[in-house]
């Protein structure tokens, strides 16, 4: 990020300038969207130093008639990432096992640089202005999203960006690489819900579907963010 664009942050994030004036969107374009989006998420980054909440993971197999559930405590600072404690578990060991390589791969991803490689920007997406639509009852501008590379866990699909506050509402597609051979790319779908004036995750669904393990069905739930501010939100 360039020292103008730190210093434009630092001003929005300290309500001197402000940071939810909309421009009708005939005026933009789908780069200047997505350049607005990346100056909230770094908004979000400055203000928000530190958060906790509790995470619901739900792992169904159709083909084996199986389903694993693991509830933890999370936590997150800046830099460390994120930290997870496990509170409860039920259901099958060896899916309970999975959710666990997907929580260690979500703690690796929390941590720079890593998470700078996972983000909507313009270093990872090019991107096309796809109109306006509503999504949980915000007027958002859609943007379909193209990767640069085919790299794991960017997406290729749709964002939905909150045309006020250009925030991130929502989020759909299919990852652009496979995972593995024996899961492929997964579709995923990715809900966001307002807590304090930010938008944080409320609900992912990842769906995979392979010959050799049938349909597989993953639900994460967000629930009770705490959130520690290092200045005002708006």
């Amino acid at each position: 990020m360039s020292l103008r664009s730190g210093l434009l942050v630092l001003l929005i994030g300290l309500g001197i300038l402000p940071g939810s004036v909309t421009t009708d969107p005939a005026e933009l374009t789908g780069d200047e969207i997505l350049a607005r989006l990346e100056t909230e998420t770094n908004r979000r980054h400055l203000l928000l130093k530190e958060y906790s909440g509790e995470r619901q993971y739900t792992l169904q197999n159709a083909r084996f008639g199986k389903q694993a559930a693991t509830s933890v405590l999370m936590n997150f600072s800046q830099p460390a990432g994120d930290r997870y404690t496990v509170v409860a578990r039920s259901g099958s060991d060896r899916l309970n096992g999975i959710i666990d390589r997907i929580i260690a791969s979500e703690v690796v991803a929390s941590v720079p640089p890593e998470n700078a490689r996972h983000d909507i920007s313009a270093a990872n997406y090019r991107v096309r202005f796809a109109g306006i639509e509503d999504a949980r009852g915000r007027r958002c501008y859609v943007l379909v999203l193209i990767p640069r590379s085919k790299q794991r866990y960017l997406i290729a699909g749709k964002v939905w960006v909150d045309a006020a506050t250009y925030a991130m509402v929502r989020l759909e597609g299919q990852f652009a690489a496979s995972i593995s051979l024996l899961v492929g790319a997964p579709r995923i779908s990715e809900e966001f819900t307002e807590v304090n004036g930010f938008w944080l995750p409320g609900h992912v669904r990842s769906v995979t579907s392979s010959l050799l393990l049938g349909l597989t069905d993953l639900e994460i739930r967000f629930s009770n963010y705490q959130l520690e501010l290092a200045g005002p939100a708006n």
